[in-house]
């Protein structure tokens, strides 16, 4: 076989490899354990980015306000769930091995904080994600998450400059 034939076909072959690989990936795998760097204070929420457990690189515990369902099991200690931005509970793509039996629904976390106003998918088991959060509401001018539209680079909002 002579050597620009090969070269074409080892490329080829390549990116048939690459092709494949990315066509079993989804893009927010959520829900497989990870570690917060600390244990959280009861009823707190914590997001911990960056975290290495996750391909997002974000962990997210919220505090357990539900009955668990049968199979569930809430994380101990300094353990959350990774978690990722989402836009609709279709975004937040469960893995498997998860604690979280129902499902993944995208909803805003916390009000405060980088990630504040932020929807990322939160594990259905744990939480229920109230239908509107009031602190994150842009019309408000009270609320000052920079994460609202209008509030980066406004001079109204000294923190988000």
């Amino acid at each position: 076989m002579n050597r620009p034939l090969q070269t074409r076909l080892a490329r080829f072959a390549l990116l048939v490899g690459i092709s494949l690989a990315t066509l079993g990936c989804e893009d927010n795998l959520v829900g497989r354990i990870c570690d917060l760097g600390e244990t959280p204070a009861p009823g707190q929420v914590v997001i911990a980015s960056p975290s290495l457990d996750c391909v997002s690189r974000t962990c997210l515990r919220v505090p357990l306000t539900k009955t668990l369902p049968p199979g569930s099991q809430y994380p101990e200690g300094n353990q959350g769930l990774c978690t990722a931005e989402c836009s609709s509970d279709g975004d937040c793509d469960r893995v498997p091995e998860s604690p979280c039996k129902s499902g993944f629904t995208c909803g805003v976390a916390k009000s405060i904080g980088t990630l504040c106003c932020k929807k990322v998918c939160i594990c259905k088991d744990y939480f229920l994600v109230p239908d509107t959060n009031e602190e994150c509401d842009a019309n408000n001018p009270i609320n000052a998450c920079c994460n609202l539209a209008g509030r980066a680079g406004n001079p109204d909002y000294p923190a988000c400059q």
